[in-house]
């Protein structure tokens, strides 16, 4: 593939399934999301110049099938806050990764896996 020099991705914004968006902002609120746009259908919330978007779904099992990474700097103290929570997944405790990165999950309020990650 033969890229100009000005075409490149500059980011990524996931799109995560909601239950309800009352109680999704009210669950990423806890993590210092606020919401950019929110109405019948559609839910952008935004931290730290990040982007999460959600769509609404009835069936309680699209959520629980779904992931996405966040790539972060200060895991650590991330984790503690989390920790904290009593949000983090089960198994997704902090720990280091082979492939060179810091990782732990967390579990939302309707069931989407959110893994952070920092480079070591």
């Amino acid at each position: 593939m033969n890229q100009a020099a000005t075409e490149r991705l500059i980011g990524a914004i996931p799109t995560l399934a909601s239950l309800s968006f009352e109680e999704t902002i009210g669950f990423y609120a806890r993590l210092g999301f606020e919401v950019l746009h929110s109405d019948i259908s559609f839910l952008l919330l935004h931290r730290d110049g990040v982007r999460l978007s959600f769509w609404l779904t009835g069936n309680r099992r699209v959520p629980q099938a779904t992931s996405c990474w966040l790539e972060v700097t200060g895991i650590g103290a991330l984790y503690a806050d989390f920790n904290a929570l009593n949000i983090v997944h089960r198994k997704g405790h902090l720990e280091d990764k082979p492939w060179g990165t810091r990782e732990f999950s967390i579990t939302d309020c309707h069931g989407n896996l959110i893994r952070f990650s920092e480079k070591v």
